[in-house]
């Protein structure tokens, strides 16, 4: 008969509750800096599951139980659970375990380790519960062979401050690879920010930013060579006056070609270029991205509102309509006639100065 991984986690948390009291996750993340935690026979090269063995002796989280029963199988590797998704996965030759509780309400768990240069190693493990109450957050230990001790110690985590309060906070860890990364759901963009730090060895560095749906249609196209496309490199994040919510500005390396991106009726758009080559021109104003394309005949304004275009008016000056005004276009979340939209545009205000505070990107 078929058991999911939820059957077993009841089970396993019923059997260990006889022997020994789970710290609620709540109580971990509180309190998990305030403890050293002695390895057993650690010796220079401990395991993955030796190392989760000796934080679960310390900190008996109910995540990690049914993944240190599968672990006493030395054979052992992975297990699906076929019901909710997931699985159990348990990989010693990488350093790396986890607890993936798919579709359900259950917890989860992962956790991994690195060599370091001095000889020690770098521990980490993530747990989290996506309800009852929603929690996640990661432990680093750095571990001693001279001691056989796990010592806490700060991560990447610690300085790493969201874009948006309202923003989820994730973190991974490789299975492959050595990055660790923080992944920040942006609710706005519905996708998520993911803030890759390498390891030089001893430690993560911050690396460089992607982002799941911005992939590499957003490059600065040269229309001179046309063959040529022009990587962007940097983005950052742009807050208008009036706004709390920011857009996206992607870079190429030199900062001279630069496209304005946010959501709009469900999908990520383009809402602005500054081109010198095409001779697009970007400003900025209170709530409003302009784009003036000067040999294509046309301005375009983007309206932004708690982080989405609101509005998008385009005006075309060589154009003159029998009222002899540019020809004007609208689209957007508001009904509006030309003549409103021509007053919107007379109502723009004074450009502002904004300077963008770069950060290396990686399009996929």
């Amino acid at each position: 008969m078929k058991k999911s991984l939820l059957l077993l986690l009841a089970v396993m948390t019923s059997i260990y509750a006889l022997a020994t009291e789970y710290h609620s996750l709540e109580e971990i993340r509180d309190q998990w800096t305030s403890r050293n935690i002695q390895v057993p026979k650690g010796g220079n090269d401990p395991g993955i599951v030796q190392l989760l063995k000796a934080f679960q002796d310390t900190w008996h989280a109910y995540t990690i139980s049914p993944v240190l029963e599968k672990a006493k199988n030395p054979n052992f590797t992975f297990e699906a659970d076929e019901e909710y998704g997931g699985g159990i996965t348990v990989d010693r030759k990488n350093g790396y375990v986890n607890l993936d509780s798919g579709a359900s309400d259950g917890g989860y768990m992962e956790a991994c380790v690195w060599r370091r240069d001095n000889g020690h190693r770098l521990f980490a493990i993530v747990l989290g519960q996506p309800v009852d109450p929603e929690i996640e957050f990661v432990c680093f230990y750095d571990y001693d062979p001279k001691t056989l001790t796990l010592y806490p110690e700060a991560g990447p985590e610690q300085e790493f401050h969201p874009l948006n309060m309202d923003n989820h906070i994730g973190y991974n860890l490789p299975q492959k690879g050595k990055d660790f990364i923080i992944c920040e759901y942006d609710f706005n963009l519905q996708s998520n920010i993911n803030h890759v730090f390498a390891w030089d060895g001893n430690k993560h560095h911050f690396s460089h930013i992607s982002i799941d749906d911005l992939k590499y249609g957003y490059r600065w196209f040269n229309p001179k060579e046309t063959d040529y496309l022009v990587e962007m490199t940097k983005i950052a994040f742009i807050t208008l006056p009036g706004q709390e919510d920011y857009f996206y500005l992607l870079s190429d390396e030199e900062e001279e070609g630069m496209l304005a991106i946010a959501p709009y009726k469900g999908d990520i758009e383009l809402i602005g270029i500054n081109n010198p080559i095409s001779y697009h021109k970007l400003s900025f104003y209170p709530n409003v991205v302009v784009t003036e394309a000067e040999i294509y005949g046309y301005t375009s304004y983007a309206f932004l509102k708690d982080g989405y275009v609101w509005q998008m008016i385009n005006e075309y000056p060589a154009l003159v309509g029998d009222d002899g005004q540019p020809r004007i276009s609208v689209e957007g979340w508001e009904d509006m006639d030309e003549k409103a939209a021509r007053e919107k545009i007379k109502s723009l205000g004074q450009p502002v100065q904004i300077k963008p505070n770069w950060r290396n990107v990686r399009l996929k």
